[in-house]
């Protein structure tokens, strides 16, 4: 499905649909530039949830985690692997009891970055955000 948003707010939209999707054990990737819309399309998600702190990127912390409730699932995680050089970096969180987990939700920024044949993390939904000016993206869940 290919969206146009011409805001935070319209990206946040298309995010609200998307979360009604998701089921327990959904790994998504989040595929596209800098600035692109990826964390602000999280940011969405989350609110679709019914999460109300704040949504921060993960881009120095690596990894996020927001309780949620009411749902096949009970918590997110967002990971950004932009600063990864390899594989084995993701290794080295730990996440494999995470990813056993099917109350457990992944938002992946910058997969490319952290997976590869030696990581066992393959997404059930990947979507690629390309920037087409100051304030539209476009957005393709696939």
């Amino acid at each position: 499905m290919l969206y146009t948003s011409n805001s935070q707010e319209e990206t946040k939209k298309i995010a609200d649909t998307f979360a009604k999707t998701l089921v327990g054990g959904d790994v998504v990737f989040l595929e596209g530039d800098l600035g692109a819309g990826k964390t602000t399309f999280t940011q969405g998600v989350l609110e679709s949830l019914g999460y109300t702190d704040p949504v921060r990127s993960p881009t120095f912390s690596i990894m996020n985690m927001y309780p949620v409730q009411n749902h096949s699932f009970s918590k997110v995680i967002h990971l950004d692997f932009y600063r990864f050089n390899s594989p084995e970096e993701v290794r080295a969180l730990g996440l494999e009891e995470f990813l056993e987990d099917p109350k457990t939700i992944f938002l992946i920024e910058w997969p490319e970055k952290g997976t590869g044949d030696s990581i066992s993390i393959r997404p059930t939904k990947t979507i690629h955000f390309r920037t087409m000016g100051e304030y539209d993206r476009e957005i393709e869940i696939n």
